[in-house]
């Protein structure tokens, strides 16, 4: 599969969600690979992804990459401070692909990335999906953020009781 086909999915499951907090699902870059692992390494010159824009202006994105060294991560029992955007989007989106079970993908992981997240946390911290597609393909989508660009984050999650909406399920198709 090709890096567009594999955010295609992404951004199909993150619409179905209907995610209250998410406001805004855009494709951004012009990169038909993924990029990485440096500027010097990579094989493309832009970056890929889908960005989210949350209702306090914050985003995140998940782009295509290669960064040696992901290791797999379980799903965490309760969900970070909502000021980590990076884990936060990295788990929804395993989360809708775990009800959406796209065709496109035989199975898909929260991973961890060496050098990111916090380096003095008890544990390694959610910073991106990696993902098996249907042919065999392999992408890593490294997840990024950035802060409000507009007044603060919320200090609690504004949205407690979301729940996945039965749409997701065949969203990724």
């Amino acid at each position: 599969m090709q890096l567009a086909q594999v955010l295609d999915v992404i951004e199909r499951v993150l619409v179905a969600a209907e995610h209250p907090d998410i406001v805004k699902i855009e494709r951004y870059g012009t990169g038909t690979e993924p990029w990485g692992p440096s500027a010097a390494k990579s094989r493309t010159t832009s970056i890929a992804g889908v960005r989210v824009t949350y209702a306090s202006t914050a985003t995140a994105m998940l782009w295509g990459a290669i960064w040696p060294g992901e290791k797999p991560l379980p799903m965490p029992a309760e969900l970070p401070k909502i000021s980590d955007r990076v884990a936060r989007l990295s788990i929804l989106v395993v989360q809708l692909l775990d009800v959406a079970k796209p065709a496109a993908f035989t199975s898909w992981q929260l991973v961890s990335l060496p050098d990111l997240g916090p380096q003095d946390a008890p544990a390694p911290a959610p910073a991106g999906v990696s993902v098996v597609c249907a042919d065999g393909t392999k992408m890593l989508l490294r997840a990024a953020s950035t802060g409000a660009t507009v007044g603060d984050e919320p200090e609690n999650d504004p949205t407690p009781d979301y729940v996945i909406p039965a749409g997701v399920s065949g969203a990724g198709v």
